[in-house]
């Protein structure tokens, strides 16, 4: 995947000149290529045009300069490239959902909405693996009981995932199900993302093991209602998960028809799920969704 590193090279060339005048010519004679090849080799490797990538990362480093800085929108709008205040506006909300004179007075950046530059490990990963989504729907509500933590720390989610393990144990448990890890947001973000992240497994199957101990401490219950959601398929170790998720909200939704109606996803894992480190182990992370084909 050498074309890698020149797509690589091209980012770096985009983020030293965020703030200048960009064209495509300009990003591509940096690397040595003609534009017309640039254009189709960048869409295959990001799954997006140069442009859309250059307007995403003009409008997420304005966003933070509007929050950081409380510089006035017309000077966000020309910084980065803008030619008028109204097409700056226009764009941002666009992207984000609310004003950047909103922005300006709350701080807070609605979810999944930042887009951050594009490293070569995130190229590589979905290069390797297609992450295309599959229409399902759950009919049922379920309840999920599990240990939570409040960090997006893997360390500290693997802990949530130990304690289940040990309780099952501990009740010598030999129940198979299928395991959720459930991460809820808030309703915005600052600049950074931040969820809160249950391990767990269905009630039913708790109850297979609950039952033999008087107490498991620290338990708790969220229930997953019935919805319509988008099914994306993980791939590999777990510790490329944050990569995958960068592909769902950074470019697949910010593509898609689709609308995003609930502050969660879960990822479900079951006898695919060959462990945290298996190169073909897999998950499924499930995103609800307003509509469906």
């Amino acid at each position: 995947m050498k074309y890698l590193d020149s797509i690589a090279d091209a980012l770096s060339f985009i983020e030293r000149h965020l703030t200048e005048v960009l064209t495509v010519d300009l990003v591509a004679s940096s690397i040595g290529y003609s534009k017309y090849h640039f254009q189709r080799l960048f869409h295959h490797v990001t799954g997006e045009t140069v442009g859309q990538y250059i307007t995403k990362r003009r409008l997420t480093e304005a966003a933070k300069y509007l929050s950081l800085r409380q510089k006035s929108v017309t000077d966000a709008a020309f910084t980065f490239g803008f030619d008028s205040h109204e097409a700056f506006t226009r764009a941002f909300a666009k992207r984000f959902g609310l004003t950047p004179s909103a922005l300006r007075k709350t701080g807070k950046m609605p979810r999944f909405a930042m887009k951050e530059k594009l490293q070569v490990s995130y190229l590589r990963h979905i290069q390797s693996h297609r992450i295309e989504p599959l229409h399902t729907t759950i009919q049922y509500d379920k309840e999920i009981v599990g240990y939570t933590c409040d960090t997006i720390s893997q360390k500290d989610i693997l802990s949530g995932w130990q304690r289940l393990s040990q309780a099952k144990e501990t009740a010598d448990a030999t129940v198979k199900a299928p395991r959720y890890g459930v991460l809820r947001y808030p309703d915005a973000f600052g600049l950074d993302l931040s969820f809160t992240y249950l391990a767990g497994l269905e009630a039913s199957a708790v109850s297979v093991f609950e039952s033999k101990q008087e107490s498991l401490e620290g338990l708790e219950r969220w229930r997953l209602p019935a919805a319509s959601y988008l099914v994306f398929t993980h791939k590999g170790p777990t510790q490329n998960l944050p990569l995958t998720y960068q592909y769902i909200y950074g470019s697949w939704f910010s593509q898609s028809a689709n609308l995003l109606f609930a502050p969660y996803d879960f990822e479900y894992y079951d006898e695919r799920f060959l462990g945290v480190d298996h190169p073909d182990s897999s998950c499924y992370i499930y995103v609800p969704v307003l509509s469906t084909p």
